[in-house]
């Protein structure tokens, strides 16, 4: 009966922690009048670990939010702009990258909290504030490229570790060696009429 309890009371205190770290990204909107206003908050690796559980990644940088506060309708702007520290999908080297990204949401007041769509919801007539916590992280997702690799240099080639590069290609089937199945050639044949 006690490792039970130990158990709940761990569970407890590290969501306990995770709820005074994200409370920080919230906005009192009760308490701010109408027009426009502006804040912004930082964001660290430690953020990441709140929402990730492997492999969180090594960032930081700003959340801008502009707020357009209306009685009916309340737009927030947000803007992203931070840096990741993350492995070159190539040649598995470290590289920073730049991430960058801006979204709208439009927040309606109502009887009860509902998701109308991507970006538009329904809060509480009862609630003063905002977390956008999960906004900053969602955002900072889709701003990420499909694929981390190395840019080019000015002449067009590749800045990843040489080393990595050259076994590579030295694993690599060249593409005339490339045997093709006979029946993908017929069905291509067919797909060519």
């Amino acid at each position: 009966m006690s490792i039970r309890k130990i158990n709940f009371y761990t569970f407890a205190k590290f969501y306990l922690n995770i709820l005074d770290y994200l409370a920080k990204y919230t906005i009192p909107f009760k308490g701010l009048k109408d027009g426009k206003h502006e804040l912004e908050f930082t964001f660290e690796p430690e953020f990441f670990t709140h929402f990730q559980t492997e492999d969180a990644y090594q960032g930081k940088g700003t959340f801008l939010v502009r707020i357009d506060k209306k009685s009916l309708v309340t737009t927030l702007e947000f803007e992203l702009h931070g840096k990741i520290t993350v492995a070159c999908d190539r040649c598995l080297e470290k590289m920073e990258l730049d991430v960058e990204g801006e979204n709208k949401l439009f927040v309606k007041f109502g009887e009860e909290h509902q998701e109308l769509a991507d970006d538009v919801i329904v809060i509480s007539d009862s609630k003063s504030e905002i977390r956008i916590a999960h906004y900053i992280y969602e955002l900072f997702s889709l701003s990420l490229p499909l694929s981390f690799v190395h840019p080019e240099d000015e002449d067009g080639n590749s800045t990843c570790n040489e080393k990595m590069l050259n076994k590579l290609s030295e694993f690599s089937i060249p593409e005339e060696e490339e045997q093709i199945d006979p029946r993908w050639s017929e069905l291509k044949k067919l797909i060519d009429k």
